[in-house]
């Protein structure tokens, strides 16, 4: 592969991976601040983050294998027999499968229920903690597959 493509290919896989996590992690810190408000209706703050709609940064983390499989294949192809990639690759589908069945899930339920009534705040703040709970694990796997991709064993 040319060098101007993979460069353009790698770019895109380290872009992907920074907004798309980093967007993870700023859902986590939200939903922390949406257990702990007394009134999360009348915080602004939270009433922005968790408005109806999908988190589009977020879905980036979806294509990061994508750019990640093409440097692969594209490169220098003898990285397809060392462990590495292969390994962060799993890592990216713990975080993945984490952000698809309980993150995201929960992310819609938590603005239902903040859109809700006020018997809905209960459903907020337990929504909230699944949101919280699988934003932590997507951003340690995040920091693994960084190691994993500039130590590569």
């Amino acid at each position: 592969m040319a060098a101007p493509l993979y460069d353009a290919l790698l770019v895109c896989h380290l872009a992907a991976a920074l907004i798309g996590f980093g967007a993870v992690a700023i859902g986590g810190w939200s939903a922390a601040d949406g257990q702990k408000a007394a009134s999360p209706r009348s915080d602004e703050r939270l009433l922005r983050f968790f408005k109806p709609g999908r988190d589009w940064p977020s879905r980036l983390v979806l294509v990061v294998p994508v750019f990640g499989l093409a440097l692969l294949l594209g490169g220098d192809r003898s990285a397809i027999a060392h462990p590495w990639p292969w390994a962060g690759l799993f890592v990216w589908l713990v975080a993945a499968g984490h952000l698809l069945g309980l993150g995201w899930p929960a992310e819609h339920r938590a603005q239902q229920a903040l859109a809700g009534g006020e018997g809905d705040l209960e459903e907020f703040r337990s929504a909230c903690k699944k949101m919280e709970r699988a934003a932590a694990v997507a951003s340690v796997c995040f920091v693994a597959a960084v190691i994993l991709m500039i130590w590569q064993p």
